[in-house]
């Protein structure tokens, strides 16, 4: 049975292409990043007219500057990870929403690392506890 017949805007929330991404995501999410103590979220708003001005693709750019490698196989989101931290790229697969998840070991380089995306990305990083 095609999908497709199934999702309806009304009744369907697509949070992930497949099964294979949400699993590989949320694993990720729950055992990688949640080992750091220091953690910020950042998240794009949901106007659609936003789009063009806050772009998930800065955020891969980034993390290959700073010497993240990406873990496959996900497509449409992204495992980023490096010794002392770890990033998490979540894109919404039938909108241009995303947000991203950063864990570091360190406060310091946790700061610097947050500055440089909330500088690069425009998106204010959010303080994660616990």
């Amino acid at each position: 049975m095609p999908l497709e017949k199934n999702l309806s805007p009304d009744t369907a929330h697509l949070a992930h292409v497949g099964l294979e991404e949400f699993l590989y995501y949320e694993a990720f999410k729950a055992v990688r990043l949640s080992a750091f103590p220091y953690r910020r979220v950042f998240t794009s708003p949901d106007a659609p007219n936003s789009a063009p001005r806050f772009r998930s693709d800065l955020v891969s750019t980034l993390a290959d500057e700073h010497d993240f490698k990406r873990i496959p196989p996900t497509e449409r989101c992204a495992l980023y990870d490096r010794d002392d931290a770890c990033l998490l790229l979540y894109r919404h697969p039938a909108a241009p929403m995303f947000s991203l998840s950063l864990g570091c070991e360190d406060p310091v380089k946790m700061e610097l690392l947050a500055s440089e995306f909330e500088a690069r990305t425009q998106l204010k990083g959010v303080i994660v506890k616990g």
